[in-house]
């Protein structure tokens, strides 16, 4: 005698029906069913339904009703799964008013998309419960029989998580394939078919009618006018080729192709947008008089004939090793072999008293492969985020997501996540998860809660001759907890004294510090600087010294070779010109898209020229040079026209050639015509040919080297 144990069981019409199903079977009509649900009252409705169920079929059924899961898993050879957490208030109604106040419209919401999203990782872990229960108290072999939405997400955590005998449960197969028949006017005793894809985006990929292909009498449909009937799906057999099994306002959410092209599209295709508020809405209305009805006033109840839900097959096919084909979804073990492993597909399974067994579909037509994949991406990270706890990974899976990656910019998508998680623990339907980076889909732990270290000398350096060397040491502790520890230095070479020993420091979490540190260094050539801590929250950013470039200029001579380089490309060429005190430099830029923008000139094309007398002091003058025809081309520091350097281009598709001209002794760069100066150059392009977008990078290869006059080209006229 089998134990059928049903969780979620105040779900009473459906409830009723799948026992109505199981003990119309003579061999089940003795069988132990056990109801559960956290509804007491809803509870009590399913237990007085059952047993009039059974009074009326006249069988020996045993009825079990509890409120404690684990009791009703105890022993059960079966259990049945339809559940649903959160309910509509408050979990369906987060589910569309957050998303619909960003412009996201939804449906239907339970599979994929936001919806989907959410409702599976408030889900997840309630199914995982049960199949843990089910793993430690269910008998031998139990299996999972799951009817709850998002089928595939769930069905998915439970194989990675658990690993207990598992197939979700779908009518859109069954249901579609006689829809079908209606629509090209079929007897459906004469139809036969073959399925395969995902939970509500699997495709018929035969359908016959007396051993021919029907597709052609459903092809034949799109020309004809007075059909107008599941407008989504049809077109989506237009495009793809073959049809899918979930309903037209399903799969306007599943693709990009839809709702987000606003009303015109939504009203063509007659998309029923908040269709599920609207159908929760009516049965909770209706409720009361449909429960009166469900089981009579007067003691009496209806049971219906058997239905197409495969629950009760699959049961007695496994108690009695009759052999039965459901379809089913299951894990992905090379079954459908282009969708990724361990996926939840839909197929069809054999199922006898050796149990669920999936049969081998091999590949699927190419295109359909690929917009399962896109949906399928979608599960993946649900689950992970689910399993592992990342936040980060709620954020890919909304991203991913054919309809929202269509409808929103990332940083709504962003934005919305955050209100629908804060929405969601607000009334405890979700838990915590490991923090990101604000703002972004990296984790926290390990990357944005280091405590940072950065060194730069307090007086510009022309060398390192061994002397003592002062420095400023920020350290901006980016994480939650306080730092406290010592700092030591080392060079490439090793160890670097520190006067007064390691360095002590203490800051608070989220604040920034600096201190003072005087280091003497070997004389070298050349320098690469660092912090050392014992604390692997310590990350260190080098301050790198490199003597600098020497230009040497013979005045009214050939001109000095200036070249930037960026990715093994040549980005400026030219040369460099001095006659007294005037500066000259030309050559060309590759820019195969100049853009200016005076606001911000550095973030567009633009030749940055930065100068600075070589001794006694002086400061250093910057110049943005905007290749440009008309209008102002030499901007200041504060980006206001000057008429202190001549800048001149020319200008073409491949980018633009370029004289500029300055008098170094009117800009406090000389003091007399000979002495040298440092010069550096930052290069902005808009393109780079046809393999690179924008670009900015200094003649040193760096784009930052403006604050570190260090690191310009020292230029030394000849005599």
């Amino acid at each position: 005698m089998a134990k059928i144990t049903l969780i979620g069981a105040g779900s009473v019409v459906f409830a009723k029906n799948l026992i109505s199903d199981i003990l119309q079977f003579p061999e089940l009509s003795d069988a132990t069913i056990a109801l559960m649900d956290i509804d007491p009252a809803r509870l009590e409705t399913a237990r007085v339904m059952a047993e009039r169920v059974v009074r009326k079929l006249g069988v020996k059924a045993r009825i079990e009703a509890t409120l404690d899961r684990r009791q009703a898993i105890a022993g059960a050879n079966y259990v049945i799964c339809t559940i649903q957490v959160g309910g509509y208030k408050p979990g369906t109604v987060i589910d569309f008013e957050i998303p619909r106040k960003f412009g996201l419209l939804q449906t239907i919401g339970d599979t994929l998309g936001v919806g989907g999203v959410f409702r599976g990782l408030r889900t997840i872990p309630k199914t995982l419960e049960i199949a843990r229960d089910i793993a430690e108290v269910g008998a031998p072999g139990c299996t999972f029989l799951n009817y709850t939405n998002p089928m595939a997400m769930l069905c998915m955590a439970v194989d990675h998580a658990v690993g207990v005998p598992t197939v979700g449960l779908c009518h859109s197969v069954q249901g579609t394939s006689q829809q079908l028949a209606n629509y090209a006017g079929l007897d459906m005793r004469h139809v036969t078919y073959r399925v395969a894809g995902i939970n509500h985006m699997a495709f018929f990929l035969d359908y016959k009618y007396r051993g021919q292909d029907a597709y052609p009498l459903l092809f034949n449909l799109l020309d004809d006018a007075s059909f107008t009937q599941d407008k989504v799906r049809f077109e989506m057999m237009r495009r793809l080729g073959y049809f899918v099994t979930e309903s037209s306002e399903h799969q306007s959410e599943y693709n990009p192709h839809f709702i987000h092209h606003g009303k015109e599209i939504i009203n063509k295709f007659d998309i029923p947008i908040d269709e599920y508020l609207r159908r929760c809405e009516s049965i909770i209305a209706t409720w009361k008089k449909a429960e009166a009805e469900l089981i009579g006033d007067d003691g009496d109840i209806t049971v219906n004939p058997q239905t197409h839900e495969y629950g009760s097959f699959i049961i007695h096919s496994m108690e009695t090793n009759t052999p039965r084909v459901i379809y089913g979804n299951v894990p992905n073990s090379g079954l459908i072999t282009n969708l990724p492993d361990r996926c939840c597909v839909e197929l069809p399974v054999l199922v006898d008293a050796q149990g669920l067994q999936p049969t081998h579909i091999g590949d699927l037509p190419p295109q359909l492969a690929a917009i399962c994949r896109t949906n399928v991406n979608v599960q993946e990270l649900t689950v992970a985020a689910a399993l592992t706890g990342k936040r980060e990974h709620i954020y890919h899976a909304v991203m991913t997501d054919p309809h929202a990656a269509a409808t929103l910019p990332l940083d709504k998508i962003w934005a919305m996540c955050d209100e629908l998680i804060e929405a969601h623990q607000k009334v405890g339907l979700l838990g915590e998860f490991a923090p990101v980076i604000a703002g972004t889909g990296r984790s926290r732990a390990g990357t944005g809660d280091k405590v940072i270290v950065s060194l730069e000398p307090e007086a510009t350096l022309s060398a390192i001759t061994g002397k003592p060397i002062a420095l400023t040491v920020t350290v901006v502790n980016h994480g939650d907890k306080a730092f406290a520890g010592k700092l030591s230095f080392a060079a490439d070479t090793g160890a670097v004294p520190a006067k007064g020993g390691a360095l002590s420091v203490k800051v608070a979490a989220g604040a920034t510090l600096k201190k003072r540190v005087v280091l003497q260094p070997a004389a070298a050539g050349s320098l690469a600087l660092r912090a050392v801590s014992a604390d692997a929250r310590v990350l260190s950013r080098d301050y790198v010294f490199n003597p600098p470039r020497v230009v040497e200029v013979v005045p009214g001579g050939e001109p000095a070779p200036v070249q930037v380089d960026f990715m093994a490309n040549t980005l400026l060429k030219g040369g460099l010109k001095l006659r007294g005190s005037r500066l000259e430099l030309s050559g060309r830029v590759i820019d195969t898209s100049v853009k200016i923008d005076l606001g911000a000139p550095w973030t567009a094309s633009v030749i940055e020229l930065f100068l600075r007398p070589a001794r006694g002091g002086g400061s250093t003058r910057q110049f943005f040079l905007l290749p440009r025809t008309k209008g102002a081309t030499v901007l200041d520091n504060v980006r206001k026209p000057t008429k202190a350097v001549e800048f001149k281009v020319k200008i073409d598709k491949g980018g633009y050639d370029f004289t500029l001209r300055c008098d170094l002794a009117k800009l406090g760069v000389q003091a007399k015509a000979g002495d040298a100066f440092y010069l550096d150059l930052i290069i902005g392009a808009g393109a780079l040919g046809d393999a690179h977008g924008a670009c900015r990078v200094g003649w040193n290869g760096r784009r930052d080297s403006a604050s570190c006059s260090e690191h310009y080209a020292l230029v030394v006229p000849q005599a």
